[in-house]
């Protein structure tokens, strides 16, 4: 059984999926229980382990394939699954249960082959040959990270391919927004290049392309500053100086505004108006993927559960394609 095959009155759950994310809880009656957050290519899903042990603590680790049994519950009009026994299985069993690597990874959906040559395209076409140079000689140098990695480990985009689909969104949401901004004094050049790289440093920040943690220089510097190291270390690179080399502090800029705000993570906050827009759709596309996602865990008509980066407010569901 599939995740998104599991509904409310799913009788008897038996499925295999990857352990994402495990947290230990304890309930009124002072036991300690197992928040298990499941994850397939179809789909997430949480579970719980109620009453565990210190064996049960040590052998489920995140990352780990596990076989569930148990039974669905609705709480907060969202699905989870109360486990009654599981089995970890080693990648040795794999055939025997008829599973392969690939069963438990989500990826983004749609052909990133494709939109990596389309991108490098739009690319190659930009005027300033500063921007081209850098951006071209930093995406091709890490082209297989750049396609493969999540974005994050939970925010948004946690998807194998996620920070390649990302970062394509706003480059498609900033062409879009080129001609209806045309009376603006903005550089576009600028703006195509920070869409593409304003999250580059992921690829060293992000522990791997199937990532449920951090590593320790992403968790010591940050992948904006990484970002930013990116772009200083290729202008140094391409020997750039002067005006040249301005042109480079403008795509660092960029790249260290893109959160908006210090609050938010930036070291520096939008003090180019091309800064302004890349920082609106990285928080835009991050925004919707992270509602949509919780959106899509509700049954039928009704409430998501609080969303702590929209300040802790719940989301009514009132549609379905």
């Amino acid at each position: 059984m599939w995740i998104k095959e599991i509904k409310n009155d799913s009788k008897n759950i038996n499925i295999i999926a990857r352990i994402e994310k495990v947290s230990i809880s304890t309930g009124n009656n002072g036991a300690n229980y197992l928040i298990i957050n499941l994850v397939d290519k179809t789909g997430r899903i949480e579970a719980r382990l109620w009453n565990c042990d210190s064996n049960d603590e040590e052998i489920i680790k995140e990352g780990l394939i596990i076989k569930v049994e148990g039974a669905v519950n609705l709480y907060r009009q969202q699905l989870q699954l109360k486990i009654m026994k599981y089995h970890i299985i080693d990648e040795q069993e794999y055939e025997k249960y008829g599973v392969e690597e690939n069963y438990f990874f989500i990826s983004a959906p749609l052909n990133i082959d494709k939109y990596y040559e389309w991108m490098i395209e739009v690319i190659e076409n930009i005027e300033n040959s500063n921007y081209k140079n850098i951006t071209l000689k930093i995406i091709k140098e890490n082209e297989e990270k750049f396609k493969t990695y999540p974005a994050a480990t939970s925010i948004h985009h946690n998807v194998l391919g996620g920070l390649f689909w990302h970062s394509f969104s706003l480059l498609k949401s900033a062409l879009g927004l080129k001609d209806i901004y045309q009376y603006a004094n903005i550089d576009w050049d600028l703006v195509i290049c920070g869409t593409i790289l304003h999250d580059i440093g992921k690829i060293v920040e992000m522990n791997g392309k199937n990532a449920s943690d951090y590593t320790d220089e992403g968790k010591l510097i940050g992948h904006i500053s990484i970002g930013s190291n990116f772009v200083k270390a290729v202008a140094d690179e391409l020997n750039l100086e002067n005006e040249n080399y301005e042109d480079a502090v403008k795509l660092q800029h960029v790249i260290l505004s893109s959160h908006g705000k210090n609050e938010y993570g930036s070291p520096v906050e939008p003090s180019l108006i091309e800064a302004v827009i890349v920082s609106s759709l990285d928080a835009l596309d991050a925004r919707i993927y992270k509602v949509n996602e919780e959106l899509s865990k509700v049954e039928q008509k009704g409430w998501t559960s609080r969303i702590i980066t929209e300040d802790g407010r719940s989301f009514l569901k009132h549609y379905k394609k």
